[in-house]
């Protein structure tokens, strides 16, 4: 009986550290995510600002997305271990490890065993930047969810950043 009860709370703990593992992949993706798109907004109307690399989300770095994954992961009462983007792919990896563990029992090799728990978050492009017809038109923003005219005197109106990246967990 005692078995089954230490085998409950492992499992138990196991499935915290991969909720927080989950929380921190996203986290960092999302933050990743607001950063293009202020990266986006600044350049609009730019000189030389190549919109398609931005809306592709070019290479992703370490930075403030990692540690918003380290935010998320203590909000869950886990360490980040280990976080970095996707080579070749919008996205990163986590690597937590809880904070609480299976409390000391009986048998042997079982008591403080923390768990750790693996996430990879991944961003999808949205958006197609379509050229204006004309060489002084300004290009279109082409979404699944609307399309927006991008003008750089003129705010983009109900535009956000779930608009260019959805955003999810992979398997």
């Amino acid at each position: 009986m005692l078995a089954f009860f230490v085998f409950a709370q492992a499992a138990a703990l196991r499935g915290t550290g991969q909720s927080a593992a989950d929380a921190a992949a996203l986290a960092a993706v999302r933050e990743a995510r607001d950063s293009i798109y202020e990266d986006f907004l600044t350049s609009v109307g730019g000189e030389g600002v190549d919109l398609v690399e931005i809306i592709s989300g070019g290479p992703l770095g370490v930075g403030s997305a990692c540690g918003e994954a380290q935010r998320l992961a203590s909000m869950n009462n886990a360490t980040l271990v280990h976080c970095s983007p996707l080579s070749g792919r919008l996205g990163y990896a986590v690597t937590i490890e809880t904070n609480d563990s299976v409390a000391q029992t009986v048998i042997p090799g079982v008591g403080n065993q923390t768990a750790r728990a693996e996430a990879t978050a991944v961003m999808e492009p949205l958006c197609d930047v379509q050229e204006g017809e004309a060489e002084d038109d300004f290009p279109e923003l082409s979404c699944e969810s609307d399309t927006w005219q991008i003008d750089p005197d003129r705010e983009i109106s109900g535009f956000e950043p779930r608009d260019l990246f959805g955003i999810r967990l992979e398997d």
